[in-house]
């Protein structure tokens, strides 16, 4: 409705919080009661694992406040659109120019939610973490789904902490991406499968749908991998007698509003849900052909490459993966996981690891499940002691050993060791004691999150990729606050929106009109003998200087940023012998509309004239 604002977003979320709780009265008496048997204690060893899982996440968290490296997604749209959405009070296209055009059309879940944490703060100092949330998302799916298929709370707890420790997981968890999201949302569709394969209920088909909704709203790449959960959703339901057309529409409804309503967008602008490949005969600007085509595609015959991605998981975690797979029955969790596997070698243009989180996943509550479905005694044990060295290889963490694995190892201990001295507390004192721990922690958090705070603000972020533009990103936060900013030559914009997002930043066109966007550059006729590539820039064909100034213009920009092009971008995109775009030819030539600010290998920054 174009009314991204504090005010619009809170009676937003007051009317969803209303309806939710109008639904739940209404349905009261719809849910049948609770027939499971009362909750055995937590064991000694379920106390160290729950301590190691909380302590993780924490020092994760924390790790991400403190971070000086980024990931180039997570600085080139992850964070850059979300700025661009608050900026602009409105969810807009947000132009990926120079590199891969998809992200400009993908689907945005993620970036909502990083928007939702940017907001208050004005800042990226929640954001920038924003993935610690579905980090703990995934290992509670893991749980759930070890327990609801039979499994115990101990193998349970040891599969999301396998999870977890996978080394790219953990990685990523501190990070504003969106692939361990993804992940985690698919996850959380299987505890609701195995509750619908053993009491078929529509509610938890709805929610099932809904977890599945919100994962093909994160990527355009969800909607290949959620393919095996809904192909088993389907299933179940058909084995159940339960696949009525109201039920199915019931859910379908539910998948549009999480995440469907991205792609019925795409559909309405360019006529293609997947825009701006092309796919089913429908319009585009490149191909699956060329995708596979392009360095980031691996030969589907170099099936050692795909086992080099598994084994980097973790050699112990394969190996229990493996263990669990021979010695257990069970089909759903294989399958899912076979599935999976398949997708991403054979159907996914770009075999990244990271696509491949949600397999990870679908493997850990296989190792979890194979301790309780295991077919022989051997093969329990089996299924126990590779995970318990998938347990220990990940506490050592990769080398040099990760110090915050040894302080969540540490925590494992000391939760062991309060554990076992809790019965020597006073009963009367026990409650007291709790509630004060719980305080002192709370407190703690409390003041270590204000403190963050005040120092992040106090201090240059360190945005950092490793190149020479990282000096020109420190400047830039130094000396430019408070005003919009015409950015080219990169995708990596975010670093220049400043202190409090005060910036606007923003690609301005060097032809066509100030609003047009890669749907409306690629109706036009490319230029002939143009090879495909995955990684377009129409946005540049007839390019000209009154053009680009009469845009700048209608933009209000009052500083221009110049980057040298990276050079798989410097392919598709012209340069000088620099490596910059034609924008500093431009600016040069014109010094007494653009002030020379700051220069150097890397990046210029022009003062433009009013």
């Amino acid at each position: 409705c174009g009314r991204l604002g504090a005010r619009a977003t809170l009676l937003a979320l007051g009317l969803a919080a209303f309806a939710a709780l109008a639904i739940a009265r209404s349905t009261r008496g719809l849910v049948r009661p609770s027939r499971e048997a009362p909750r055995a204690p937590l064991a000694t060893v379920d106390v160290a694992l729950l301590s190691a899982l909380a302590a993780a996440l924490v020092l994760r968290l924390w790790a991400g406040f403190d971070k000086t490296v980024f990931l180039y997604d997570t600085l080139s749209y992850h964070l850059h659109t979300p700025a661009t959405w608050l900026a602009e009070r409105r969810l807009t296209i947000v132009p990926a120019v120079f590199g891969d055009p998809s992200p400009a059309y993908a689907p945005s879940n993620l970036e909502l939610w990083f928007a939702f944490l940017m907001a208050p703060l004005h800042s990226d100092y929640l954001a920038g973490s924003g993935q610690i949330a579905f980090a703990a998302l995934g290992v509670l799916a893991v749980v759930a789904a070890v327990r609801e298929g039979g499994g115990s709370r101990t193998a349970a707890l040891g599969a999301g902490l396998a999870f977890f420790w996978i080394p790219e997981i953990w990685q990523q968890a501190r990070t504003a991406m969106s692939d361990l999201g993804m992940a985690a949302l698919l996850l959380a569709t299987l505890p609701f499968l195995d509750r619908l394969r053993k009491r078929p209920n529509d509610g938890d088909l709805l929610t099932a749908a809904a977890a599945l909704g919100l994962a093909i709203g994160t990527k355009y790449v969800a909607a290949l991998m959620a393919m095996p959960f809904a192909v088993a959703m389907v299933a179940v339901l058909v084995k159940q007698r339960r696949a009525r057309p109201r039920v199915l529409a019931a859910a379908a409804a539910v998948v549009m509003a999480t995440g469907g309503f991205w792609y019925a967008r795409n559909a309405w602008l360019t006529g293609n849900p997947f825009y701006p490949v092309a796919s089913f005969g429908l319009p585009g600007l490149y191909d699956r052909a060329a995708m596979r085509a392009w360095i980031y595609h691996l030969p589907t015959t170099d099936l050692r490459a795909l086992a080099a991605i598994w084994i980097a998981a973790g050699k112990g975690f394969c190996l229990a993966v493996a263990t669990a797979l021979l010695c257990s029955r069970g089909a759903l969790e294989k399958w899912l996981l076979a599935g999976l596997t398949a997708l991403f070698w054979f159907a996914v243009p770009y075999q990244e690891s990271r696509f491949l989180f949600a397999a990870f996943g679908v493997a850990a509550v296989v190792i979890g499940l194979g301790i309780a479905r295991a077919t022989t005694v051997p093969g329990r044990y089996a299924v126990v002691i590779t995970l318990g060295a998938a347990l220990l290889e990940g506490a050592g963490g990769e080398l040099p050993p990760v110090p915050e694995r040894f302080w969540a190892t540490l925590a494992a201990v000391v939760g062991l060791a309060a554990d076992l001295l809790w019965d020597r507390v006073p009963a009367r004192a026990r409650r007291s004691t709790a509630v004060a721990a719980i305080v002192l922690a709370t407190a703690a958090g409390a003041a270590a999150l204000t403190r963050g705070l005040r120092d992040y603000r106090a201090r240059d972020p360190g945005y950092g990729i490793g190149t020479g533009i990282d000096d020109t990103w420190a400047w830039f936060r130094a000396n430019v606050q408070g005003t919009r900013v015409a950015y080219t030559g990169t995708n990596l914009a975010f670093p220049l929106t400043g202190r409090e997002l005060a910036n606007h930043v923003s690609y301005v066109n060097v032809a066509g009109k100030p609003g047009d966007r890669l749907h409306d550059f690629g109706r036009r006729t490319a230029p002939p003998g143009r090879a495909a590539t995955p990684e377009p820039a129409p946005y540049r064909d007839g390019a000209g200087f009154d053009t680009w100034l009469r845009n700048l213009r209608a933009a209000g920009a009052e500083v221009l940023f110049v980057a040298a092009l990276d050079e798989i971008v410097a392919r598709n995109v012209a340069a000088d012998g620099d490596r910059f775009p034609v924008e500093r030819a431009w600016a040069d030539a014109h010094p007494e509309l653009f002030r020379l600010r700051y220069e150097s290998p890397d990046a210029r920054v022009y003062g433009i004239a009013p």
